[in-house]
């Protein structure tokens, strides 16, 4: 029985920043969906700000080495949906200054 919890899967994902907006993805809206075996296998449905993110392979390295790093964690799987499409509405209220 794995004992990761969602809420540290987020929690840890709260440090990875758009580089872009100055935003961790989570605030940002875009982690979509976390699935969480038995076994501690983390599968992450996540978008980004625009489908021709120039940064998506640095996004997607950094999640899995951030996520691999909590205790129980076995592997990690990071599928980019695009729908529904993000826009900023999606941003956690506040978390933007201006």
């Amino acid at each position: 029985m794995a004992t990761v919890k969602e809420n540290d899967i987020l929690e840890k994902l709260k440090g990875i920043v758009d580089p872009e907006l100055g935003v961790n993805i989570v605030d940002l809206g875009l982690v979509y969906k976390v699935n969480i075996d038995e076994k501690g296998n983390v599968g992450l449905d996540m978008t980004l700000t625009a489908k021709g993110c120039p940064i998506s392979g640095v996004i997607k390295y950094e999640v899995e080495e951030a996520l691999k790093s909590i205790s129980g964690v076995n592997d990690v799987s990071v599928n980019f949906v695009w729908e529904p499409e993000w826009n900023p509405s999606m941003i956690k209220e506040g978390v933007l200054k201006g």
